[in-house]
């Protein structure tokens, strides 16, 4: 398995996990739960799912599994409820010795997923490398229609905020130069209005056309480009907490000490006075 640990500030423990197809065909667990992460329209993604996925997978749509409804203030995925969280968790079966795997059109979209439970205290969660197509290729059990009906467990588990770093929006402004700022979307959306003194890396530079994570060693050699080095100090954002999520897991695996800003640019443009600062490039 491909993974580091990395001890963040404020005692965290961040541990980037990315997972093989054929690491998980080579060792059979019966309390393991696959989720397939999706984002977009949710009929679509649903008929989607139903078209193809992991044997035993649930859908794990972004905005019902792992976001609360966006307020007038906040980004547009801001983080679960814990009791919301939950309860999504006692319906797809997951008992406090579940492995779960994520995996999703992009691992972008599996790592929103990775990042939330994560988060929320859950231990044993991997990300998929290469999502359904790596699984297919590595001959594994695929299925079509609707969810599998999962055994409900009698009680929820006892969930908890804040077992990976974030930052909130006011702590973003003040800022200081010891962190390096990270905006993770496409370059076009940078150019078109960033938060001051982003620097830009997309996150999409971090897996190939066909779905892999490229490796080890070049997504490390991405982040030097962009100044994120070994030992420091970096925040990270996009358009609403998904592909900062990956660009995340990328840093705490090169040693980075990484915090996410989970309602990225669509909480920063809300505020009248940040986004004067943004289209004027002034530096905070």
């Amino acid at each position: 398995m491909d993974m580091t640990h990395v001890s963040v500030r404020g005692g965290h423990a961040f541990e980037p996990d990315f997972v093989q197809a054929e690491e998980l065909l080579a060792r059979p667990n019966d309390d393991r739960l696959f989720v397939d992460v999706r984002l977009g329209d949710p009929d679509i993604e649903y008929r989607s799912y139903r078209d193809g996925h992991i044997f035993g997978a649930v859908h794990g749509q972004i905005r019902d599994a792992f976001a609360a409804e966006p307020t007038p203030g906040s980004g547009n995925l801001p983080l679960p409820g814990l009791g919301q969280l939950a309860a999504t968790l006692r319906n797809w079966g997951v008992g406090p010795d579940t492995e779960i795997v994520v995996y999703g059109p992009t691992p972008a979209l599996a790592a929103r997923g990775w990042w939330v439970l994560r988060w929320a205290g859950l231990a044993r969660v991997l990300l998929l490398d290469g999502g359904l197509k790596a699984w297919i290729a590595a001959g594994g059990a695929l299925a079509r229609g609707d969810e599998p009906r999962r055994r409900q467990l009698p009680d929820e588990l006892p969930l908890a905020g804040g077992h990976l770093p974030q930052i909130e929006v006011g702590e973003v402004e003040r800022l200081s130069g010891d962190a390096v700022l990270v905006d993770a979307r496409d370059e076009a959306s940078y150019l078109a209005g960033h938060i001051p003194g982003a620097r830009h890396l997309a996150a999409s530079e971090f897996w190939t056309p066909s779905g892999r994570l490229r490796p080890a060693g070049e997504r490390a050699r991405l982040l030097a480009q962009a100044g994120v080095e070994p030992g420091g100090e970096a925040v990270v954002y996009c358009g609403g907490g998904v592909l900062s999520a990956l660009v995340a897991m990328a840093m705490a695996e090169a040693g980075v000490r990484p915090r996410l800003y989970v309602g990225s640019w669509s909480e920063w443009n809300k505020d009248p006075e940040r986004m004067r600062r943004s289209a004027v490039g002034e530096d905070a």
